[in-house]
Formats: structure tokens, C-alpha cells, sequence
């Protein structure tokens, strides 16, 4: 079996490989370091302050998560977009294990 990068994303750290399968079909393997993003997502973690923005009218918006590239299309196909399942989202973000995604404090 052979493998051959396909393509490589400095900015991400995604990189595309594609192996040779037994049967003669191939099978792609996506893999991205997220040791930055994680600890980016800990930084803001730590910088989030609960009710910070009562008052201020210009933010509408709160980020709640940063997930890796890769493993936000691998949910999609698992979940579907998260407009369409909310639900299905905000309890994968609120589990234990997936807690470093999260970049404010509570639950999603």
C-alpha cells in the first residue's frame, strides 16, 4: 500500500492524503494539528467574562466555539449543518471531551 500527500495547508496545518486500498479503490485520510487552535481556544477561554456584553449594543455575535477544519465537515456529515440541527451541535459541544473547543465559559 502506498501514500501519496495530496495536499498540504500551512495556515490550517490540514494535510490530504491518499492511500492504495486492498481491493484496488483508495481511500483519502484528512489530518490537521490543532495544538495552536487549542491553545488559542484556552486563551479566550480564560479571557471570557460572563455577562460582558450587557450593555454593549455593536456586539451582536458570541463566539462560543472553534472547531478544526476537518472535524467541523466530519460533524456535518454526522449531524448535518448545525442551522439545521442545533440541538444535536450544542450537546456535542457541551460534552466533557470536547470541552477545549469551546471558547467561552458555561454551557453552549
Amino acid at each position: 500500500m502506498s501514500k501519496k500527500l495530496l495536499s498540504r495547508d500551512a495556515v490550517t496545518g490540514k494535510e490530504t492524503w491518499v492511500h492504495d486500498n486492498a481491493d484496488g479503490g483508495f481511500i483519502f485520510e484528512s489530518s490537521q494539528n490543532v495544538d495552536a487552535l487549542l491553545k488559542q481556544n484556552k486563551e479566550e477561554a480564560n479571557a471570557y467574562r460572563a455577562g460582558g456584553l450587557i450593555g454593549n449594543t455593536q456586539k451582536h455575535h458570541q463566539k462560543v466555539a472553534e472547531i478544526p477544519t476537518a472535524l467541523y465537515y466530519e460533524l456535518i456529515q454526522k449531524f448535518g449543518e448545525p442551522k439545521q440541527n442545533p440541538t444535536a451541535w450544542k450537546k456535542w459541544l457541551n460534552e466533557y471531551d470536547n470541552r477545549f473547543f469551546r471558547t467561552s465559559g458555561g454551557n453552549v
